[in-house]
C-alpha cells in the first residue's frame, strides 16, 4: 500500500491544504497546531467513520465558528488498485470512491465506503496498517503484531514455517485436561481416586486398629477375671488378720489408761513445784532490787552534792569574766572615738586640697560646655551642609548646560563693525574690526547710532530643550527655597559657618571627654559640694596646720589601737561565752542530779513497801519449806509414772497399733480392688459383645479388598496421566523450538536496526506474541518495562520499522510516525535518521514533526512544509 497525496478542506485549523507523499521517506513539517496531527487523524477517520457519523471525534474536526463540513481526499495505491477516496462530514456529507485502475469505476455513498473497506481487506492487512500507525503520545507502546497475517507470511518465507498440527495438539491438550488442570494440578477421575485413597487407607487403618483393640479386650477380660478370683481369697485372709489385731490392742488399752493417770498426777506435782520455785525466786529478786535501790540513793546524793559545788564555782567565774569584758569594751569605745577624730581630721584636710582642683576642673568643663552649646546653636540655625552646597552646585551646572544647549540651538548673530559709526547690541558696543557673536534666545536690540534701531526676536526653540531648561531652573529654585538662600555663594558662606561650628563642637566635645574622663558630669558637681562640706570654712585658721602624712600616720596608729582593742574584746567575749556554756551545763547537771536523787528515793520507798507486804503474807522461811515439800512429792509421782510406762512399753503397743491399722487398710484396699475388678470384667464383657455385634473382622476384610482395588485403578490412571503429560511436554518443547526459529527473522531484523543505535553488544528477547520482552546490552539484561522512556520509544519504533522491512512491499502499509522520537538525544536521533533512511528504500515512511532539523540527516527524504 502506498499513499500518494492527501487533501484536507475545512478540517480543524486547515482551510485547504494538499500534501504529496514520496514512495520513500516524507517529512511533513510545520509549527505546532498547524495541522500535522490532523493529517494523521484524517487518514484514520477516512477509513473508519462514515460520512453520516456524529461521533464527538468527528464533530471536533469541524472548524470552530464555521458552518462548513470537514472534507478529506486521499490518493493511494493498494494491491492492483489505484484509488481516489473522498469524504465530507456534518454539512452536506458525501462519500466518493474513484477506482482509477485496473478497471475504472465510480462509487458514492455507503456503497463507496463499503467497497473501499473491501478493497483494503483484499489488498492489505488492516492489523498491519494499525500497527505501523503511531499516533502522537503513543510512541512508547509496542505494536500488537501477533495477529498480523502479512507478518506471519513474511516470517514463514524467511524463517521456518510452523507446521499445522493444531488438531493433534488440541487432542493432546484435551486428553491432558482429563487428568490435569491448565496449571498442572490433578483433576477428574485421577484427582478423585487420589483424594479417595487416603480415606480408604484411613478407614482400613481404623478397622485394623479396632480389630487389634478387640483382641486386646479379650486378653484384658481374661486377666481381669483371674484377678477377681485371686482377690476373693486375699480379702478373706485380710479380714482374719484384722480381727486378731483388734483383740491384741484391746488387751493393752488397760495399761495405757493406768500410764495416763500416773502421768497426769506427775504433771500436777510438777506445776506445784514450779509455782513454789517461782514464788521463792520473786522474793529473792525483790530483796535484790531493794538493796540496789539503797545503793542508788547513796550514789545520787553524792552526785548531787558534787554538781552543786561545780555550779557555784562556774557562777563565780562568769561574774569575773563579765567584769573583764565590760572593761575591754570601754577601752574599745575610747580607741574608736580617737580613731574617728583622726579620720575626720584627715578627710577635712584632704577635702580642702581637693576643693581647688575640682573648682579649676569644673571651670574648664563649663567653658567647653559653653563653646559646645554655642556651636550647636549655630549648627541648628544653619541647615546648609557641604552636601547641600555640592548638590546646589550640580543644579547650577545642569542649568548652565540646559541654557548652553538652548543657546546652541538658537539663531546666532555675528556682528562686524566696518566703519566708525557706533553699533551696540543689547547695550554692548561692537568693537571695530573684531567679530562678536550673539545668540538670540530673547528679544535682542541692535542700535546703530543715528541710523537705526533693530529688534531681533528669537524663533521657536525645540520643546525638549525648553522643558529641560525649565526643569533645571525649577529644581534649582526648589533647592534654593529649601535651603533659604538666593545664590550659590550665600549657600557656600553659610555652609562654611556651619562647618566651623561643627569643628568647634567636635573640639569642645573631645576636650570635655578628656576633662570628665571616667567620672560622671553631675557627679563632679556633687563631689565638689561634698568636698566643700567636709573641708568646712577654709578661712578658719584656729586649728594648727597639720600635714596629710602626719594625719595618715595618726589614723593608722589609732586604727591599729582599735583593732587591738577589738581583738581583746573578742578574746574576752569568747572566754565569757565558754564560761557561760560551762555554767549552763553545770546547772543542767545539777537539775538532772536532783531529779535522779528524787527518783531513786521514790523507787526505794516503793520496793521497801512491797517487800514488807509480801513478808507479812509469806515469810522467807515458809517459801523455802513449800518448795522443798513440792519437790519431794514430784519425785515420788515421777517414780510411779516410770513404773507404769515400763509395763506399757513392755506390751509393745505401737507395733500392735501398726498391725491393726495395716490390717484395716488391707481389708479396705482388697474390697476396693475386688469391686474395681468386678466392674472391669463387666465393662469388658459389654465391649466384647458390642464389637462382636458390629462384625469388625468382616468389615476389615471388605475394606482391605476395596483399598487394593482403588490402588490398582489409581496406578493404571497414573500411568496413563504420566504418559499423556510426557507426550504434551515433548510436543510443546518442539513447538517452542519451532516458534523460536519462526520469530528468529523478526528478532534479527530488530537487532540489525537496533545495533545502529546501541552498538554490536545488543540482543533482544522476543515473545511468541512478537513483543520485545527484554534488552541485553554488553551482557546486562533489563526488562522492557524497566527501560528508560527514550530506550522504550526507540525499541518500540524499531520493532515497527522491522515489520515494514520484512513485509512484502505490495502487501505492506506505510509507517506513519506523528511527533515521534521526542525522548531521544542528539546522538541516538542521528542513528535513527540512518535507520529511517535505510527503511525508506523499501517501505513508505511518513514523519509528522514540528522540528524538521531532528530528521535533516535522513538520506533520500523529501520535506513538505505545512503552513
Amino acid at each position: 500500500m502506498r499513499l500518494h497525496s492527501i487533501r484536507l478542506i475545512d478540517y480543524r485549523a486547515i482551510t485547504d491544504a494538499t500534501v504529496d507523499f514520496s514512495s520513500g521517506v516524507t517529512i511533513v513539517e510545520g509549527p505546532n497546531e498547524v495541522g500535522k496531527s490532523s493529517i494523521h487523524q484524517a487518514i484514520t477517520q477516512l477509513r473508519e467513520d462514515k460520512d453520516s457519523s456524529r461521533k464527538a471525534s468527528v464533530k471536533d474536526t469541524q472548524p470552530v465558528g464555521s458552518d462548513v463540513g470537514p472534507q478529506v481526499e486521499l490518493h493511494l495505491s493498494t494491491g492492483d488498485y489505484e484509488l481516489r477516496y473522498s469524504k465530507r462530514w456534518i454539512k452536506q456529507p458525501f462519500t466518493e470512491l474513484s477506482i482509477l485502475a485496473p478497471v475504472p469505476e465510480q462509487l458514492s455513498g455507503t456503497e463507496a465506503h463499503e467497497r473501499f473497506l473491501a478493497i483494503l481487506d483484499e489488498t492489505v492487512d488492516v492489523d498491519l496498517l494499525d500497527a505501523l500507525d503511531v499516533a502522537q503520545g503513543h510512541s512508547l507502546d509496542q505494536a500488537s503484531l501477533a495477529e498480523i497475517k502479512a507478518l506471519h507470511g513474511a516470517l514463514g518465507e524467511t524463517g521456518e514455517e510452523l507446521a499445522d498440527h493444531d488438531v493433534f495438539l488440541e487432542r493432546v491438550e484435551s486428553e491432558y485436561l482429563r487428568y490435569f488442570t491448565a496449571k498442572g494440578k490433578e483433576t477428574g477421575e485421577l484427582r478423585r481416586l487420589t483424594e479417595e485413597i487416603p480415606g480408604s487407607e484411613a478407614q482400613y487403618r481404623e478397622l485394623k486398629a479396632r480389630s487389634a483393640d478387640m483382641d486386646a479386650l479379650v486378653d484384658r477380660h481374661a486377666r481381669a477375671t483371674e484377678r477377681l478370683t485371686n482377690g476373693r481369697s486375699q480379702l478373706e485372709s485380710a479380714v482374719t488378720e484384722r480381727e486378731d489385731a483388734e483383740q491384741a490392742v484391746q488387751s493393752v488399752s488397760g495399761l495405757k489408761t493406768e500410764l495416763d493417770r500416773a502421768l497426769e498426777r506427775a504433771g500436777v506435782a510438777q506445776r506445784e513445784r514450779q509455782r513454789a520455785e517461782e514464788a521463792r525466786d520473786r522474793r529473792r529478786a525483790l530483796i535484790t532490787e531493794v538493796t540496789d535501790a539503797e545503793r542508788a540513793v547513796k550514789t545520787a546524793d553524792d552526785a548531787f552534792e558534787k554538781v552543786t559545788t561545780a555550779q557555784q564555782e562556774e557562777d563565780s567565774s562568769l561574774a569575773e569574766a563579765q567584769k573583764s569584758l565590760e572593761a575591754k569594751q570601754a577601752a574599745l569605745v575610747s580607741a574608736q572615738e580617737e580613731a574617728k577624730t583622726a579620720a575626720a581630721d584627715l578627710n577635712r584636710t584632704r577635702a580642702r586640697s581637693q576643693v581647688d582642683a575640682l573648682r579649676k576642673r569644673l571651670t574648664d568643663i563649663r567653658e567647653q560646655e559653653r563653646r559646645a552649646a554655642e556651636a550647636r546653636a549655630t549648627i541648628g540655625s544653619i541647615t546648609v551642609t557641604a552636601k547641600d552646597v555640592e548638590k546646589l552646585a550640580g543644579l547650577f551646572t545642569e542649568l548652565r548646560i540646559a541654557q548652553n544647549a538652548k543657546t546652541s540651538a538658537a539663531a546666532q548673530i555675528i556682528a562686524h563693525r566696518l566703519g566708525d559709526t557706533t553699533v551696540s547690541i543689547d547695550g554692548t558696543d561692537v568693537p571695530k574690526d573684531v567679530a562678536e557673536e550673539f545668540a538670540v534666545t530673547t528679544d535682542l536690540q541692535i542700535h546703530i547710532d543715528s541710523v537705526v534701531d533693530i529688534t531681533v526676536r528669537p524663533g521657536q526653540s525645540p520643546a525638549e530643550l525648553d522643558r529641560a531648561l525649565e526643569s533645571a531652573q525649577s529644581r534649582l529654585d526648589a533647592e534654593l527655597g529649601r535651603l533659604g538662600v538666593t545664590t550659590l555663594d550665600e549657600a557656600r558662606e553659610r555652609s562654611e559657618v556651619r562647618t566651623d561650628a561643627e569643628a568647634v563642637l567636635a573640639e569642645a566635645t573631645s576636650t570635655l571627654r578628656v576633662l570628665i574622663g571616667d567620672d560622671d558630669r553631675d557627679g563632679l558637681d556633687a563631689a565638689l559640694t561634698r568636698a566643700e562640706h567636709v573641708a568646712g570654712d577654709s578661712a578658719d585658721t584656729s586649728e594648727p596646720a597639720t600635714s596629710i602624712d602626719d594625719l595618715e600616720d595618726r589614723v593608722e596608729s589609732t586604727t591599729a589601737a582599735v583593732d587591738d582593742a577589738t581583738a581583746q574584746v573578742e578574746t574576752v567575749r569568747t572566754a565569757l561565752d565558754r564560761i557561760r556554756a560551762d555554767r549552763d551545763e553545770a546547772r543542767v547537771a545539777a537539775v538532772r542530779a536532783q531529779s535522779t536523787r528524787e527518783q531513786a528515793a521514790t523507787t526505794l520507798q516503793n520496793l521497801s513497801t512491797r517487800l514488807s507486804t509480801d513478808r507479812e503474807a509469806n515469810s522467807d522461811e515458809s517459801l523455802d519449806e513449800a518448795l522443798t515439800a513440792a519437790a519431794e512429792t514430784l519425785t515420788q509421782l515421777e517414780d510411779e509414772a516410770a513404773a507404769a510406762r515400763s509395763k506399757y512399753e513392755a506390751a509393745d503397743p505401737e507395733t500392735l497399733e501398726m498391725r491393726l491399722q495395716n490390717a484395716r487398710q488391707l481389708v479396705e484396699s482388697k474390697q476396693k480392688q475386688q469391686e474395681k475388678d468386678r466392674q472391669e470384667v463387666d465393662q469388658l464383657s459389654a465391649l466384647i459383645d458390642d464389637r462382636a455385634a458390629e462384625g469388625i473382622y468382616d468389615k476389615l476384610k471388605a475394606a482391605e479388598q476395596s483399598l487394593a482395588s482403588l490402588r490398582a485403578r489409581l496406578s493404571r490412571l497414573q500411568r496413563q496421566a504420566n504418559a499423556i503429560r510426557l507426550l504434551r511436554e515433548t510436543v510443546l518443547t518442539h513447538k517452542e523450538e519451532a516458534q523460536r526459529r519462526y520469530v528468529a527473522p523478526f528478532k534479527e531484523a530488530i537487532e540489525k536496526l537496533g545495533r545502529v543505535i546501541f552498538g554490536q553488544g545488543l540482543s533482544v528477547e522476543i515473545s511468541e506474541n512478537l513483543e520485545i520482552v527484554s534488552r541485553t546490552l554488553h551482557g546486562r539484561t533489563v526488562a522492557f518495562e524497566a527501560l528508560s522512556g527514550g530506550t522504550k520509544e526507540q525499541l518500540a519504533l524499531i520493532g515497527r520499522l522491522a515489520v515494514a522491512t520484512l513485509v512484502d512491499g505490495e502487501s505492506g502499509a506505510p509507517v506513519i510516525l506523528d511527533d515521534a522520537f521526542g525522548f531521544s538525544d542528539e546522538q541516538r536521533l542521528a542513528a535513527l535518521n540512518v535507520i529511517l533512511g535505510n527503511v525508506g528504500r523499501k517501505s513508505q515512511v511518513i514523519l509528522l514533526t514540528c522540528q524538521p532539523d531532528r530528521f535533516a540527516s535522513i538520506g533520500g527524504a523529501e520535506t513538505v512544509s505545512l503552513s
